[in-house]
């Protein structure tokens, strides 16, 4: 079962109402962590934890068509936090509705499987665009990425560089620099989105963009 059938299964589990999230939120929290998997219709949100010391690590960012939790299926605590980087709309899937599908019906069950699968190659994939080559090339294979339509919902600086592993003052300086080339450009209504200009991103992106490319 590819992708797109095993989510268009999933999502028919879904809550009808979904949840329209502004930046910086938190899905999920204390008890309720790991009662839902979350399916993401717009926006941008990432997985992460911090340290004692305050420090942000982020091991996964989804954007529109990612489920996120489904893991919760096998077990029972959640360890790691789960963040909106750009306003988001987000279905909620109850994880004990999604476990009692997944018994009953094999087609189910395959979805499932076939969602598992595909996170697992999706981060891998996504560890090389965003955890290898130059800061730059990092913030381009972001950027082309998270686009829709040719735009894209920036993060505030301090998330964009935990994202690609930078310095705030980093991943500030470079997206001034972008801005600058008219790589990227402000968008006049909103002011947190930014247009791109796709062959140039790829031209600073090196030889990962076309894997890395919405």
């Amino acid at each position: 079962m590819n992708k797109a059938d095993a989510l268009n299964l999933i999502e028919k589990l879904a809550e009808p109402a979904a949840l329209t999230l502004p930046s910086d939120a938190c899905l999920g929290h204390h008890a309720e962590d790991g009662t839902y998997a979350h399916l993401v219709l717009s926006g941008l949100a990432m997985r992460c934890q911090y340290t004692q010391d305050g420090e942000r690590q982020v091991c996964r960012v989804y954007r529109p068509g990612d489920l996120i939790g489904l893991e919760m299926l096998a077990v029972s605590t959640p360890s790691l936090m789960i963040e909106t980087i750009a306003p988001s709309v987000i279905k909620r899937i109850a994880i004990k509705r999604l476990r009692i599908a997944q018994q009953n019906d094999p087609r189910m069950q395959s979805a499932v499987m076939s969602l598992l699968a595909s996170e697992v190659m999706d981060g891998q994939q996504l560890k090389i665009s965003f955890g290898t080559g130059s800061a730059m090339r990092r913030i381009c294979r972001f950027l082309l990425w998270a686009a829709n339509k040719d735009e894209v919902a920036l993060p505030n600086r301090e998330k964009l560089g935990s994202i690609i592993a930078t310095t705030t003052e980093t991943a500030s300086r470079m997206i001034a620099d972008l801005k600058r080339q008219g790589v990227i450009s402000k968008n006049p209504v909103f002011g947190c989105r930014v247009q791109i200009n796709r062959e140039k991103l790829c031209e600073r992106a090196g030889n990962l963009c076309e894997q890395s490319a919405a």
